[in-house]
């Protein structure tokens, strides 16, 4: 199976406030659009990553964004 990763190499990965529990975990974008259950188009798909970059750039990694919960966000390498 092919698999498309974020930015080609990366996992989105959610966790739970204290980093203690792993919420969710995806291979790119379309798949967070899936999740949420809005069209893939180019807009939606930008505002995610709009979204992820903004909480990757915080020092605390939070993004409501997904459920509308607070959690916090991360990108690991696949290849690793």
């Amino acid at each position: 199976m092919n698999r498309n990763f974020y930015k080609g190499k990366y996992f989105i990965v959610f966790y739970s406030l204290d980093d203690e529990e792993l919420l969710y975990m995806f291979d790119n974008v379309r798949e967070i659009c899936r999740f949420k259950e809005i069209e893939p188009t180019r807009y939606n798909i930008n505002l995610i990553n709009i979204e992820l970059y903004r909480a990757l750039k915080r020092e605390n990694r939070l993004i409501k964004f997904l459920t509308g919960e607070p959690m916090k966000v991360y990108i690991f390498n696949a290849e690793e």
